[in-house]
């Protein structure tokens, strides 16, 4: 086999695994993406119960201020009708009063509904909010596992990098940038196996010329993947 070659293979076995190792950089932080949602999705919801919440005390507030200014009126008129020099104004007094009985009965009634709503939306804010704490508890945990995976892993690449380092010195430059060419394009391996004439990396038939030329040690690329050949 090539020198080049046979040094490449040792190479190739350590990018298989730095490949691995990177994929794992990439998809582990994907792994607690759906816990982040649930959080992100939680707290939204939450949000909004809050200015729903806000909203409802708004109004039962505003028909608490419409109650106390119908019993103002109401006591003002009944002042007047107690007052009153004749039937007629008598009468309109009455009216009067009975307006804003019914004015003031209409906003007790929302109000004593607004209030029955708040009480409904506290105990969901509750439930939301307990929920929550419980989400971000659980997400915080995955994130500071998945963190400490992060960190074992990014340990390892770096031994990896340093040990291709290590096996580069010694490969004739010109063989070694093909490699890296045919590895950037593949993005797996660049060196596949010749057996049976067939390239292992494509499938593609070998001549027999050079399945010859490679047993004299030849430095040879698959004419249909660009891959590198060895004979199994």
């Amino acid at each position: 086999m090539n020198p080049s070659l046979e040094q490449l293979l040792r190479v190739q076995e350590v990018d298989s695994q730095i490949l691995f190792l990177r994929e794992s950089v990439r998809l582990r932080p994907l792994e607690i993406e759906d816990d982040r949602r649930k959080v992100v999705e939680t707290k939204k919801n939450l949000e909004g119960l809050l200015l729903e919440i806000k909203k409802g005390r708004m109004d039962a507030d505003r028909r608490e201020v419409d109650v106390k200014k119908s019993d103002s009126e109401i006591e003002k008129l009944n002042v007047l009708l107690n007052q009153a020099k004749s039937n007629q104004e008598y009468t309109i007094f009455k009216e009067q009063i009975k307006r804003q009985e019914e004015l003031r009965g209409k906003a007790e009634e929302e109000v004593i509904e607004k209030l029955t709503q708040l009480d409904s939306l506290e105990s969901s804010r509750k439930a939301l909010a307990s929920k929550l704490d419980m989400e971000e508890k659980s997400f915080r945990r995955k994130e500071l596992e998945v963190q400490e995976i992060l960190k074992g892993i990014k340990g390892q690449l770096q031994v990896l990098e340093e040990q291709r380092v290590g096996l580069l010195k010694d490969i004739d430059k010109d063989h070694l940038r093909t490699y890296e060419r045919v590895l950037q394009r593949h993005n797996n391996f660049a060196i596949a196996r010749v057996e049976g004439q067939v390239c292992h990396g494509c499938f593609m038939s070998v001549t027999t010329q050079e399945v010859n030329l490679l047993m004299q040690g030849q430095f040879l690329q698959c004419k249909c993947c660009s891959r590198l050949l060895y004979l199994a």
